[in-house]
């Protein structure tokens, strides 16, 4: 088993019993947006980035579609 599987694992188990599902959901959306901004960061190590100008010009072929 991965590393990560075993910490989700572990965090898993560490959630209360009868945690409302609202928090379970605050939780889990978290832990999206962390995953989300990692992968962001690994992209800029990485060099997979727009420029101003080029998001510009992606931007405004989205309007004109």
């Amino acid at each position: 088993m991965s590393k990560i599987t075993e910490k989700i694992i572990s965090l898993i188990k560490e959630i209360p019993e009868g945690t409302p599902s609202e928090e379970i959901d605050e939780m889990m959306n978290f832990l999206y947006v962390k995953k989300q901004v990692l992968e962001g960061l690994e992209d800029i190590k990485q060099g997979r980035t727009y420029s101003l100008e080029e998001m510009k010009q992606i931007t405004e072929k989205w309007k004109s579609e």
